[in-house]
C-alpha cells in the first residue's frame, strides 16, 4: 500500500470546518458583549463591558438573573422529588407498565404546543378556573398575575418534563440490586430508611445526569415563558434569555443582548463543571 501523509489531514477537515462554524458565531457574539453594536448605528464600538456593568448593576438586569435562577432551582427540585417518586410507584406498583405509557404523553408535545394549551386552560375564563369555582374557591390570575405568573410557568415546565426524570430515574431503580433491599429488610429497615440508605445513594449518578439536563435547560428556558407571558406581566418572568430576546430583537441592542447570553453561557457552564466533578468524585469513591 502506498503511505498517504495527507489523509490524516483530510480526514480532521470536517472536524475542522465545524469547529469553525461553532467558534466563529461564538467568539464574534462574545466580542458584541463589550460593544455598544446597535443594527441601526453602523458598526459596533467597543465600550469596555458597558453592558456587563449595567446588566449587574440595573435593576432590570439583576431581576433578569434572580429569575433565572430561582426558575431553575425550583424547577429542578421539583421535578426530581416529583420524578423520583412516580418512578418508584411505578417500578413497584402493580399498574406500573399501564402507567408508564400514560405519564410520558406530555414528552410527546413539542414544548410550544403545550404551553399554547395550558396558557389557554389558564386564562381568566378557562378550564383551570372553571374547576375552582366548581369546588368553590376563587379563580386566580395565574399568567395574568404579578405574583402567580412566574410560578404558573414552573406549573408548566414541571408538566411537561417531570416524564423526562422519570423514565431516568426508572432506568436508575432497575439498576439497583434487589438482593439489596430485601437484605436491609431482613435487617428491619422500614421503606423510608431503605430508600435513603440504599435507593438515594444508588441513584447518584443518574440524579447527576438528570440535573444536568434539567439544570441547563432550565437556565436557558424562552420557548415555554415566551409562548406564555412573553416575559411579563411587566417583568415578572423575565430571565436571561428572554431579556436577551428583547434587547436584541426588539429593541436592536445586539450588545447588551449578547452580554446577557454571555451570562447566561457562563452560568451553564458552571453548573455542568460542579456537576462533573461531583460525577468524578462519585465514580472515584
Amino acid at each position: 500500500m502506498k503511505p498517504k501523509p495527507h489523509l490524516p489531514y483530510l480526514l480532521v477537515l470536517p472536524a475542522l470546518a465545524v469547529l469553525v462554524a461553532v467558534l466563529y458565531p461564538f467568539l464574534t457574539g462574545v466580542w458584541w458583549s463589550f460593544t455598544s453594536y446597535r443594527r441601526n448605528r453602523g458598526a459596533p464600538t467597543f465600550n469596555g463591558g458597558a453592558n456587563y456593568l449595567n446588566l449587574f448593576v440595573t435593576g432590570e438586569g439583576l431581576h433578569a438573573i434572580g429569575i433565572t435562577l430561582l426558575y431553575a432551582v425550583v424547577v429542578v427540585s421539583v421535578e426530581c422529588v416529583l420524578g423520583i417518586g412516580l418512578a418508584m410507584l411505578l417500578n413497584y406498583g402493580p399498574y406500573g407498565s399501564t402507567f408508564r405509557l400514560l405519564i410520558v404523553l406530555p414528552l410527546l408535545l413539542p414544548p410550544v404546543i403545550a404551553a399554547l394549551m395550558w396558557k389557554v386552560m389558564l386564562t381568566e375564563n378557562g378550564v383551570v378556573n372553571w374547576l375552582l369555582e366548581a369546588v368553590g374557591q376563587p379563580g386566580l390570575l395565574w399568567l395574568n398575575g404579578l405574583d402567580s405568573a412566574l410560578w404558573s410557568v414552573m406549573i408548566i415546565d414541571i408538566w411537561i418534563f417531570t416524564p423526562f426524570v422519570v423514565l431516568l430515574a426508572q432506568a436508575g431503580l432497575r439498576s439497583v440490586p434487589q438482593e439489596l433491599r430485601e437484605a436491609s429488610a431482613v435487617d428491619g429497615a422500614g421503606p423510608v430508611r431503605n430508600f435513603f440508605s440504599i435507593t438515594l445513594p444508588m441513584l447518584v449518578p443518574v440524579l447527576i445526569v438528570i440535573i444536568a439536563f434539567r439544570g441547563i435547560d432550565s437556565l436557558k428556558m424562552f420557548d415555554i415563558i415566551y409562548t406564555t407571558t412573553k416575559g411579563g406581566p411587566v417583568d415578572a418572568t423575565t430571565n436571561l434569555h428572554v431579556l436577551a430576546y428583547l434587547d436584541g430583537i426588539r429593541n436592536m441592542n445586539f450588545g447588551a443582548a449578547m452580554a446577557a447570553l454571555v451570562v447566561l453561557w457562563v452560568l451553564c457552564n458552571l453548573l455542568s463543571s460542579v456537576l462533573l466533578r461531583a460525577r468524578r468524585a462519585e465514580a472515584g469513591a
